[in-house]
């Protein structure tokens, strides 16, 4: 009797350990299960995130490639024989750029794009150029973005010294000499290539945080030339206008209701004297340099600088200048 007792009590416990550990390896499968599916539906987020990025893309290009640009931005719609007709009879056969109404605009505001996708696009005229930038100018881009009036040539001399073709050294500059005494490559002695690159000059970390991190979003490296006040980020317009942020306010009101024609206009509405030649070296029609900006649910962003070409021979109707 107790041997049939004891062999009962060892089957029952052999029972009760292989149904807990069958227990266990369905907890185990249960989880890996639930671990697979979690994974499954991120990976297909980002599929169709990207999809709805890429299909968001293709479309913008097609639309810049296409539209015929007015001062308040791009057109989604295209022109009618009859609206293509009377615009250019309007302007004495100059294509007139007055709105249309609905344009999408290019001061980098941002959109609903393809499924989920969104997007923003900014005239890099709009942006200030650092790619041959004139003392002057920058010194009043760093005053404009908080960096003490004292201190401003010490970072404009080192802008300078990095993109100037010689190896002469400005009074508070940096040359090759002072770059490897701080464990640097040289500077190449060339214009910039992308905004980013403003963190390789030497002693601008010890710009402002706030300046630093929001530079390589006002610049461009693409284009140069006559200013597009109508499309340029309002963070920049400090740079160019006087009593702000009161007459910074009071431009973009103005222009997102009715964008600005030219630069005498601009001084007469505001009651302010633009820097330089307000007739030559403003715009008010946007550049065929465009940055895109795509961004998707997941997190994923692209960001592209592009050329329209639509009207070159023999070449396609936009270059891709840069994407990161």
């Amino acid at each position: 009797m107790g041997g049939r007792h004891a062999q009962r009590g060892f089957v029952l416990a052999m029972t009760l350990w292989i149904l807990a550990a069958m227990a266990v390896v369905v907890g185990l499968l249960t989880l890996w299960s639930l671990d697979a599916v979690r994974n499954a539906a991120s990976e297909r987020e980002q599929v169709e995130d990207l999809l709805a990025m890429q299909g968001t893309r293709d479309t913008l290009l097609y639309l810049g490639a296409t539209r015929a640009r007015t001062r308040a931005g791009l057109p989604p719609e295209p022109l009618s024989e009859g609206e293509r007709a009377r615009r250019l009879l309007a302007d004495f056969g100059m294509f007139s750029t007055e709105p249309r109404g609905g344009e999408v605009r290019l001061d980098d505001q941002p959109y609903r794009g393809i499924a989920g996708a969104s997007f923003s696009l900014q005239d890099e005229a709009g942006l200030f150029q650092v790619a041959v930038p004139r003392p002057e100018d920058l010194a009043r881009l760093l005053r404009s973005q908080g960096v003490p009036p004292e201190v401003v040539t010490r970072f404009t001399d080192a802008l300078l010294d990095y993109t100037d073709a010689d190896e002469l050294r400005r009074l508070e500059g940096a040359e090759v000499r002072e770059y490897r005494r701080d464990g640097r490559a040289a500077p190449p002695n060339r214009r910039l290539l992308v905004p980013s690159e403003l963190a390789r000059v030497l002693g601008w970390e010890a710009l402002p945080e706030t300046a630093r991190a929001r530079l390589p979003e006002l610049v461009t490296t693409f284009e140069s030339g006559a200013v597009n006040l109508n499309t340029m980020p309002e963070a920049l317009l400090p740079a160019w206008l006087p009593g702000c942020p009161e007459t910074c306010r009071r431009l973009v009101a103005r222009r997102r209701q009715v964008p600005f024609a030219y630069g005498r206009e601009v001084e007469l509405l505001l009651g302010v004297t633009l820097p330089g030649d307000s007739a030559i070296g403003y715009r008010f029609l946007a550049s065929d340099v465009l940055r895109m900006t795509v961004w998707g649910r997941s997190g994923v962003a692209w960001r592209i600088h592009v050329r329209f070409t639509p009207i070159a021979d023999q070449r396609g109707p936009w270059s891709i200048l840069a994407v990161h």
